[in-house]
């Protein structure tokens, strides 16, 4: 894919290419940019999604360094004028070609667990079911800034895993107090989910939210048009003043998706 990178975009990458093109040497296979850097265009709050592909597991040492060094070119979104959030995901490629559910992840690097990271807390390689969208949208539209296209790098991703994969996102928003804090986000997530599975593609969060709004009871197509412009940066939301909304949404769109994954599957 070839892709415009504007000037501050394309000094954020290099930095980290150089960190992770120093850390793995021979072993780095790939480096794709996904997501909203190449789908949709980058919003203000917007991460630059990075998949890294290597031919072996990280050492300790490697694993250390990798998330220590990229906490010095990654910002959390809309405190810097120079860095956006980084979300870096690696995966050896033998985890992942031949594809199996659910895949495993080596490691993966967001400002979320910057906390955790300056304390010395480093998660290990573990299963995770996101890898199947995440992969996904890598074939589907990614630039490799090294190594093969991710088309030809991996293969495709089964439907039934992607379904499955959607089946388990659903349940991790179970009361109030797992949508604290990220309001915005899960319920754009949830609008992305509900675009993909009656759609069977993928697209930007904004764009879920156009697509989905006609489909809506008034309140809930209200909360989603707040959260889009929330999430656009033209307009600011008080989210804890309105979490009864939030959740009232999140309960009918588990529903709504739930009942058309069982549709999917009939």
């Amino acid at each position: 894919m070839t892709l415009k990178i504007p000037d501050t975009l394309r000094k954020q990458l290099e930095k980290a290419t150089a960190i992770i093109e120093r850390i793995f040497e021979e072993d780095l296979l790939a480096i794709h940019l996904y997501g909203s850097a190449v789908e949709g265009g980058l919003k203000p709050h917007s991460d630059i999604d990075l998949l890294v592909t290597t031919r072996v597991p990280l050492t300790t040492a490697q694993r250390e360094a990798l998330m220590q060094e990229l906490l010095s070119v990654s910002a959390w979104p809309g405190t810097s004028t120079l860095w956006r959030a980084l979300e870096v995901t690696v995966v050896v490629h033998t985890d992942v070609v031949p594809w199996r559910f659910p895949p495993r992840r080596e490691m993966q690097f967001g400002e979320w667990l910057r906390e955790d990271i300056h304390a010395g807390k480093y998660e290990p390689a573990q299963q995770d079911s996101d890898l199947a969208i995440l992969l996904t949208q890598a074939r589907s539209a990614s630039m490799a800034l090294t190594g093969e296209r991710a088309d030809l790098l991996f293969e495709p991703v089964p439907e039934n895993d992607i379904r499955e994969t959607f089946r388990q996102t659903l349940t991790l928003w179970q009361d109030n107090g797992d949508l604290q804090g990220d309001e915005r986000n899960i319920v754009l997530t949830l609008a992305r989910i509900w675009y993909s599975v009656t759609t069977g593609g993928f697209t930007a969060k904004d764009s879920a939210a156009d697509w989905l709004m006609p489909y809506l009871p008034d309140e809930h197509a209200s909360l989603l048009v707040a959260a889009r412009l929330d999430y656009l940066g033209q307009a600011s939301v008080d989210w804890a003043e309105i979490m009864p909304a939030v959740s009232r949404f999140v309960c009918y769109a588990k529903a709504k998706i739930a009942e058309q994954l069982s549709l999917v599957d009939k």
